[in-house]
């Protein structure tokens, strides 16, 4: 029975490694980029020099390849629109909550302007802040800060003057977003697994990145030897990276797991398991959050 466990099992991980085509082993990520602006000393998000920033950073990061997805559009019927000084607990909360598209990834940073007066003009620079995060594990994939690279002669007073103030940090708000764009793709391509194309059109053939995913199974109805089967499955499904066992009963264990695997791809495999192991059951999931159950 043990052999013939095993045999099952091998062939399973072959079928599930020929289901899809190489390329589709994993999908680049979905980026939301969100202004955290709580700060009073920060520049408020809805404003021009912040929009130059986003509309910046996100051009850096689709030039990387990676799906960077429009705040507004996204949460346009769930949320309310327009406001500021969110916090970052806030911001984390609202990328969590939305399903089209899933999001994988959420950068949040501050822009801190500064002006410094002296005999002959007031100099200016900017500073941005702010971390990447990912959104199914919670881990900090990175933390950044940039600054323009020198200080910019305005005029005299202007520090003292906010239309003055915005006009100059409008004017070279768009080079601080390219230079925060930049190192987020860098740390964004490092988090990932594989290797991110240059360019986002590039061939079918480019193994894609992907980030690492956490998933909540739930396993319902199962007894202990009907768990320890699953187990084995579920580490030998293509991209899995580690799990944890977070509740344990009779009939019923809770599994906490990483993988590296693309969602359609685990949730097909969940499926074919329960065939593999001659098991009636169904597959219920919403997101990252999965219960099988034993009918």
């Amino acid at each position: 029975m043990k052999h013939l466990s095993l045999m099952a099992l091998a062939c399973f991980t072959l079928m599930a490694c020929a289901a899809y085509p190489a390329p589709s082993m994993a999908v680049e990520p979905n980026v939301l980029i969100m202004g955290e602006d709580w700060d009073e000393d920060t520049i408020p998000r809805k404003s021009q020099v912040f929009e130059r920033v986003i509309d910046a950073v996100a051009g850096q990061l689709n030039k990387a390849g990676f799906k960077v997805i429009d705040e507004t559009m996204a949460t346009n019927n769930s949320f309310t629109q327009g406001r500021v000084r969110r916090t970052n607990s806030e911001l984390f909360k609202i990328a969590k909550a939305i399903q089209t598209p899933p999001i994988d990834a959420v950068v949040t940073f501050k822009i801190y302007p500064y002006f410094k007066a002296d005999n002959t003009t007031t100099w200016m620079n900017a500073r941005a802040t702010g971390r990447l995060l990912n959104v199914s594990t919670n881990a900090i994939l990175g933390t950044f800060e940039v600054t323009l690279p020198e200080e910019v002669a305005t005029e005299p007073g202007c520090h003292k003057n906010r239309a003055c103030a915005l006009k100059y940090m409008g004017n070279h708000s768009r080079n601080l977003g390219q230079e925060l764009g930049s190192a987020l793709a860098v740390k964004l391509s490092r988090a990932a697994v594989g290797n991110v194309s240059g360019n986002a059109s590039a061939s079918a053939g480019v193994k894609k990145a992907a980030l690492m995913q956490a998933y909540k199974f739930t396993f319902d109805n199962f007894d202990a030897s009907e768990f320890n089967q699953i187990e084995e499955y579920l580490v030998a499904f293509s991209g899995y990276d580690t799990h944890k066992i977070i509740q344990s009963m009779s009939q019923n264990t809770v599994v906490w797991y990483e993988t590296k695997s693309d969602d359609a791809r685990l949730k097909r495999n969940l499926r074919k398991m329960l065939d593999f192991m001659g098991v009636q059951g169904q597959v219920s999931c919403v997101k990252t959050t999965c219960t099988i159950t034993k009918i």
